[in-house]
């Protein structure tokens, strides 16, 4: 009798540490993603030494940082459309930003998207629209 009440004992202490303890709620809790948050990424670069380009952006909004920009571009062949790779270099980790870009508009315009990040910005993801006019990529979207 000794034994079976404390095998049911042992039985039930268990399943009140396995149920209280570990609660799905709370592993999930810690990772839980940022909201979206509206941004706008500025981006003013010098086209002289085109497809491989340098500048400077600034960004508003969810996200309040500044420095040094490059954008590699890669045009079709009749260039009206365009996939640019833009790299921003900012104090605590890089961001880059995938580009598809029509050239038929004036200005310019097109999609952007957050792919990857360093540092600070490991994690950060996000997407807009992007005009382009002279010298400038002015991106305007969400991050999370």
């Amino acid at each position: 009798m000794q034994k079976q009440l404390k095998s049911v004992l042992l039985f039930t202490a268990a399943s009140f540490i396995l149920l209280t303890g570990f609660k799905r709620d709370n592993l999930v809790s810690s990772s839980k993603a940022s909201p979206p948050g509206p941004v706008t990424i500025t981006a003013v670069f010098d086209f002289s030494t085109f497809p491989d380009v340098l500048g400077t952006f600034t960004t508003t909004g969810a996200l309040n940082i500044s420095g040094s920009a490059e954008m590699v571009i890669g045009l079709n062949n009749n260039g009206i459309r365009g996939h640019c790779i833009v790299t921003l270099a900012a104090p605590n980790g890089t961001i880059t930003i995938h580009q598809q870009c029509q050239f038929g508009s004036n200005p310019p315009k097109g999609r952007w998207e957050v792919v990857t990040g360093t540092g600070a910005y490991a994690n950060l993801r996000g997407n807009g629209s992007l005009l382009m006019p002279p010298n400038t990529e002015a991106m305007e979207g969400v991050i999370y």
